[in-house]
């Protein structure tokens, strides 16, 4: 093929085929350069209006790289933990106590015998880790196995007491159930989505049908989960110590085969005050805040601003934290729509809190705030280049993802000067 090429040159054709192998070799470089001077770790690139805390981030990883971390202000990584190879859910319980979500792939040959020859390569271990954060000591865990890390994973459980017990209500995404656990790590309640609704005819046990992916405990007895396949928020209702368990619909169609009207794949609901709803609606790109009646009232995102948001939380000024999942950055953005803070994370961040507190304040709402609206559209190239670059993170080495387009147009120049030569050949 390059023979040809070169043998082109001395043809008519050899200005365009020199102009092309030129452009594929700056397009090459930019890439490396690019890759090559990605930073290693976060880095702030907007800074009109510092936080005062630190920010607390879990990074889901593209290539088992998940981890914790704990970044100030300015940028800088102050904590980290890095044992599971995906982390999801972050949560603070005490001035050195971290809760973690977690999933970690496991070789077949490692696995319980019931997911060894399953048919599934390899299985996942989901574990809910409490880690001491002054020695990184693992000082409570509760851990399961299920047959396969992808829509298997434990991607959110909250902390709450009853009575004196301390329990934890967990989102099992594999087996389409929330349930509880205390200390002692017995299952004191749980419900499966089997016990309200149907799963497709053809689909089996594994299959993708909920995606589970949140539950918050907003009061005794009645617990908020995100059904995300389900485009669809609900309630559980029950008496904490017997049951029976009632589903309340709270925004969504409520059904597998029914595309959402107002939610879209969306991920970690925060209940605020007024039965207002902070939603990142994901395949939307968007972030919206919905009123009682489940209107929208703000909204944040767009595709030109928001790749696949999966956090929101309403801090106590007004402000809302973002974590924009594919553009690789956490970011604060002030009541009119301007981002005042955004931090670059890499490593595909799923969740931040800004400590000491976790997930969102009560207030203010929009209406109490007046927060504007400000939503972006982008073009279908800047659309198709943004996706493509975020999938292209999943298959080659960290660095080498955000440079899908000089890549691009280097394989589509050398193709072309190869034409070229191709044609002299035949004059």
């Amino acid at each position: 093929m390059i023979r040809r090429v070169l043998e082109g040159f001395a043809t008519g054709h050899e200005r365009r085929a020199k102009l092309l192998v030129a452009l594929a070799a700056v397009c090459l470089l930019a890439a490396t350069v690019g890759a090559l001077s990605a930073p290693d770790g976060p880095r702030v690139t907007e800074d009109d209006e510092r936080p005062e805390n630190n920010t607390l981030v879990g990074l889901q990883g593209y290539h088992d790289e998940g981890r914790a971390i704990e970044i100030s202000p300015d940028g800088e990584v102050v904590w980290e933990y890095d044992e599971p190879d995906d982390v999801f859910d972050v949560e603070r319980l005490g001035p050195d106590r971290v809760q973690l979500s977690t999933a970690t792939e496991v070789p077949d040959e490692e696995c319980p015998p019931r997911y060894r020859d399953d048919g599934f390569e390899n299985c996942v271990r989901n574990s809910l880790r409490i880690v001491e954060q002054s020695s990184d000591e693992l000082v409570w865990e509760y851990a399961w196995y299920d047959a396969k890390l992808h829509e298997h994973e434990l991607h959110d459980a909250d902390h709450y007491v009853v009575g004196s017990e301390d329990r934890w209500v967990l989102a099992d995404m594999g087996n389409d159930r929330v349930f509880a656990v205390n200390r002692e790590k017995e299952v004191v309640w749980q419900w499966n989505a089997t016990d309200d609704y149907e799963r497709p005819e053809g689909m089996g046990p594994e299959g993708d049908w909920t995606h589970l992916n949140d539950v918050d405990r907003l009061g005794p007895g009645v617990f908020q989960v995100s059904l995300r396949n389900f485009d669809t928020v609900v309630e559980l209702r029950m008496d904490e110590e017997s049951g029976p368990i009632r589903v309340r619909p709270v925004v969504g169609p409520d059904d597998f085969h029914e595309r959402g009207e107002v939610l879209h794949e969306q991920h970690n609901p925060d209940r605020l005050a007024d039965d207002h709803l902070l939603v990142a609606d994901s395949e939307r790109d968007r972030v919206v805040e919905l009123d009682a009646d489940r209107e929208v009232v703000w909204e944040f995102g767009g595709s030109g601003r928001l790749q696949w948001p999966r956090d929101a939380d309403r801090l106590p000024d007004g402000d809302t934290l973002i974590t924009d999942s594919y553009n690789g950055r956490v970011m604060e953005v002030n009541p009119e729509g301007e981002v005042v803070w955004a931090v670059e994370t890499g490593g595909l961040p799923y969740e931040a809190d800004r400590l000491p507190g976790e997930g969102s304040a009560d207030r203010p709402t929009a209406d109490e705030a007046g927060l504007a609206d400000s939503t972006a559209d982008a073009s279908v190239i800047r659309e198709d280049l943004d996706y493509a670059t975020a999938m292209a993170r999943y298959a080659v080495p960290p660095g080498w993802g955000g440079q899908v387009a000089p890549l691009a147009v280097a394989a589509l120049s050398l193709v072309g000067a190869a034409i070229e030569g191709l044609r002299s050949r035949r004059e």
